[in-house]
């Protein structure tokens, strides 16, 4: 870590970089590994073809979920690529809706994804223990009322 007027800057050499860029398969296939976290149907890690697109890396987690925000899909990359990026913000909705491809990028070995879930599907989808909640309180009140009586 190096400092800077009083402040930690911290470089990527202050972090540990897995040893692992590709691995090749019994046929000769050239893989590496990516992550896939958030809102989709198979989150983890997987090991994909080199060369691998946007599209077929979301096929491979079984695509996103209901409610995913394709709009902000963060990727988050191992060591900083050629233009010294470490991290993107990726607008997928347009290819959802029109199989526009244009705000892909390439994607690189121990590449994070991060497809987060909308706040109105969040809420959405804690109404049912938000009502079983209310139908416990309710419950409560009506037999507090039936032994005052």
């Amino acid at each position: 870590m190096a400092c800077a007027m009083g402040q930690v800057v911290q470089t990527t050499k202050d972090f540990q970089v897995s040893s692992e860029r590709f691995i090749t398969g019994e046929n000769g296939n050239i893989f590496m590994f990516v992550n896939v976290w958030g809102h989709v149907n198979s989150p983890g890690r997987h090991a994909v073809y080199d060369g691998i697109d946007m599209a077929t890396l979301l096929s491979t987690v079984g695509g996103p979920k209901t409610g995913a925000n394709l709009k902000k899909v963060r990727v988050f990359r191992e060591l900083p690529d050629n233009s010294g990026q470490l991290t993107y913000t990726l607008n997928l909705d347009s290819f959802f809706k029109t199989g526009d491809r244009s705000a892909f990028i390439q994607l690189k070995p121990n590449d994070t994804l991060l497809i987060q879930q909308k706040w109105s599907n969040t809420i959405l989808s804690q109404v049912g223990a938000l009502n079983t909640i209310m139908s416990m309180i309710n419950l409560y009140l009506q037999l507090e009322n039936l032994a005052n009586k």
